[in-house]
């Protein structure tokens, strides 16, 4: 029975069973790998599992600068898992190739992941460690993997933004990156204490930063800010 990751609630269950790859080409490179999930437990049995195997180098998390693939683990898309995405790809210069594991994705977050370097995503109840792997090294040479139904929806979305944004002539707005700093900052659920303590600022100076946003972009209030930043691909 091949090695599975079977999605139970907000966790996940790792087998350790695995076909592990034979008559592997010693002079063929292999691409550099550095894991997410949502969970300590969930990344300790990934990373168990993928270290194991030939067909990929593992890198520790602070050396993401130095890889080639990210991949994510996680139960549910949301803005802390795309903002994640962005700043992996910032990270690296927007050269990262991002292989997503989740039970599920909607196609304004699939079109907004693809923005922030996705290559493939894998449908979690469903996939095994090798599959994954399999993603990761598709990816490392430029190849996808994208379940059809989902594809389609997403070249339908591209072209309805495609059109929107021709017809309109509106583009995504540019903010200063403190401001998205302080947007990335309340998408993953911090209060503005918290982030004036993270980005070394006074709350005052938080506050004014949302306020100055939320007013520019004629939002309605900071969650709107948010969901706009996502929205338009600036997280």
């Amino acid at each position: 029975m091949q090695a599975g990751l079977y999605a139970i609630g907000c966790d996940a269950v790792f087998s350790t069973r695995s076909p592990m790859p034979d008559n592997r080409d010693e002079a063929r490179p292999v691409p550099r790998v550095v894991v997410q999930t949502d969970d300590p437990l969930t990344r300790d049995g990934a990373v168990a599992f993928l270290a194991r195997d030939a067909r990929i180098e593992l890198l520790p998390d602070e050396e993401l600068a130095d890889a080639d693939i990210l991949v994510m683990l996680t139960a549910s898309v949301g803005g802390k898992t795309l903002s994640a995405m962005s700043r992996a790809s910032q990270s690296t210069g927007g050269r990262i190739r991002i292989v997503l594991v989740a039970d599920h994705i909607s196609e304004q977050q699939l079109a907004l992941a693809v923005n922030h370097g996705l290559a493939s995503f894998l449908v979690r109840p469903f996939t095994s460690f090798s599959q994954i792997v399999a993603a990761a090294d598709e990816a490392y040479q430029g190849r996808s993997v994208v379940p059809p139904v989902l594809m389609s929806l997403l070249l339908d979305r591209m072209r309805i933004m495609q059109h929107s944004e021709s017809a309109t002539g509106l583009l995504p707005v540019e903010l200063a990156q403190r401001e998205i700093d302080v947007l990335r900052l309340l998408a993953e659920g911090l209060d503005t204490v918290e982030i004036a303590s993270k980005l070394s600022y006074s709350e005052r100076l938080i506050k004014s930063v949302i306020q100055a946003v939320v007013k520019r972009l004629e939002l309605r209030n900071r969650t709107h800010a948010v969901a706009y930043a996502i929205r338009m691909g600036i997280l």
